[in-house]
């Protein structure tokens, strides 16, 4: 079968999918579908594209995890089913990081990502910064997630000293402790912040069945994460620059609890999602 007649075909209405899929299969690009559509599809790659086709279209899989990778800020990353898949509202965090580097851009940063969930975060960062950042910083809860972080690095940054990696609880672990001491640190943060019964009554079903449910939901008000951080900065008696994603009335709650620092929302996403940067007053 040649690729002309398998995108016309009726078995696969779904066109989009359908043609990320032969795209990977093949190793060619969107444009080579129509410069080379006489060219011939083994039949192993045909079974492979009708059995990931079934698997997005009819079992609800993302189609991330069956090509494992996914395209981001225009470039490509692992994920697995233990990595969250990255967010339209997470390019809106990386510009603003971006903004705030590109006009401080005569001093070096150092730039610590706290539970990288959306590791491509400080990735996304550092591969648009490098002349201005010093040092990295990764610190993830789960192993597994970390693991993948750490891949991704070493195709992006392969052998670079100034990205490091640790499992930490927040910013508990004495090497996020002693990194926060330095000068000029940006803190990334996009905890889990939607509440349970928000997460289970408004949310895409297969986002809840096939994504790690601990990416984006932390009971009750969702702040509770971010109160163990902001306790456990202040403890530190540590200065960092934050950046943080939380809902409009997060923002709120937290404004009132934790009066120590200064919130000010540099980016909005949807009407509900906020993109904060908070300092130490």
């Amino acid at each position: 079968m040649t690729i002309a007649e398998l995108i016309s075909s009726s078995k696969y209405p779904k066109k989009a999918i359908l043609e990320k899929l032969v795209c990977h299969v093949l190793h060619i690009n969107k444009e080579s579908l129509f410069t080379d559509i006489d060219r011939t599809i083994e039949e192993k790659d045909l079974d492979w594209i009708d059995v990931a086709y079934t698997a997005s279209t009819i079992d609800k899989k993302p189609l991330e995890y069956i090509l494992w990778y996914v395209e981001f800020t225009w470039i490509r990353f692992e994920v697995s089913p233990k990595t969250l898949i990255p967010r339209p509202e997470t390019e809106y965090m990386i510009q603003a990081i971006n903004e705030y580097i590109q006009q401080h851009n005569s001093t070096q940063r150092n730039v610590l990502d706290v539970w990288t969930w959306c590791w491509v975060l400080w990735l996304s960062v550092y591969y648009h910064n490098q002349n201005n950042i010093s040092n990295v910083l990764l610190s993830e809860l789960d192993p597994d997630t970390l693991l993948v972080a750490k891949k991704n690095s070493s195709t992006l940054f392969s052998n670079d000293k100034n990205i490091n990696f640790v499992v930490s609880s927040l910013l508990q672990d004495i090497q996020v402790k002693a990194f926060l001491t330095q000068e000029h640190v940006i803190l990334v943060a996009n905890l889990p912040y939607i509440p349970e019964e928000l997460f289970e009554n408004n949310t895409d079903i297969t986002v809840r069945k096939r994504e790690p449910k601990m990416a984006f939901v932390w009971w009750d008000d969702g702040c509770d994460l971010y109160r163990d951080m902001f306790n456990q900065l202040l403890e530190s008696q540590t200065t960092p620059t934050m950046f943080l994603e939380m809902m409009t009335w997060q923002v709120d709650v937290l404004r009132k609890e934790y009066p120590q620092f200064i919130y000010e929302e540099v980016k909005t996403f949807h009407f509900n999602i906020r993109i904060l940067k908070v300092i130490v007053k």
